[in-house]
């Protein structure tokens, strides 16, 4: 497959948020070829940065190596969603080696979402409970599943999605990257529409913001995307900022 590249529009913003003393959030992209990639690390002083980091930059730089090939190679639907989940499930096993390596490292890990979009096409990979979303005509739509406690308690039925925000169950991420040899990695294509924004973020935002505001303030500056993300980032830290804050907006 070889669909025209349509302009995109991407802005990101990450955030240490109010009580937390390292940014453990890391984000990247590319607005030329259409990529997005956000982590969010997990592991003490600074370790879980470094495995953020690791994944932004190893996940990135293999999905702008595919894309430029993509213009040139004819490759179908099905083998780029392979070839995401490939990148993640190779990201890692570099995080992993590097925790087994360094004592420093002993335990880190992050979670991961990506997406690289091609003509009306979005290929999306992702591992732990960092998010997209899709807004159109004014609404958020969640794609991704998180890979938590909490949204099994939610498929076995102990609490709705409402329930849920407001329960007392801890942050527990059940598939994260590095922290085991092998990793499965969820992959999903979504159909775009014209004028369609895609939003990753981690937790610290949606933990904080609620999704008729995340609606509405991207609505409100939707010829803004740096503006948006920043005001994104502005509202989970007005209503706490419990943790790192980070998004990344992307409007076909």
């Amino acid at each position: 497959m070889s669909e025209t590249r349509t302009p995109l529009k991407i802005a990101g913003c990450t955030d240490t948020g109010m009580r937390r003393e390292y940014n453990q959030d890391h984000i990247g992209f590319d607005q030329d070829l259409g990529i997005a990639v956000l982590a969010d690390g997990m592991g003490g002083h600074k370790a879980g940065e470094v495995a953020a980091q690791m994944a932004v930059k190893f996940v990135l730089e293999k999905l702008q190596s595919c894309a430029l090939q993509e213009t040139s190679v004819s490759i179908t639907g099905s083998q780029l969603l392979q070839f995401v989940s490939n990148t993640i499930s190779d990201s890692n096993a570099e995080i992993y080696q590097a925790s087994e390596a360094e004592e420093a490292y002993k335990g880190m890990g992050t979670t991961v979402v990506a997406v690289m979009v091609i003509g009306s096409q979005a290929y999306v990979g992702h591992v732990g409970d960092s998010r997209l979303y899709l807004c159109r005509n004014r609404t958020v739509r969640r794609i991704t599943k998180d890979h938590s406690l909490v949204q099994d308690l939610i498929d076995k039925g102990f609490y709705t999605e409402r329930e849920a925000r407001s329960a007392s169950v801890g942050h527990v991420v059940t598939r994260a990257l590095g922290t085991r040899a092998e990793v499965e990695v969820d992959t999903i294509l979504e159909q775009l529409q014209p004028y369609d924004l895609l939003m990753l973020c981690s937790d610290g935002l949606t933990d904080m913001v609620s999704d008729w505001q995340i609606a509405e303030t991207i609505d409100e500056n939707i010829t803004d995307l740096d503006l948006a993300a920043t005001k994104l980032v502005a509202l989970a830290n007005r209503y706490g900022g419990k943790d790192n804050i980070s998004v990344i907006l992307l409007q076909t």
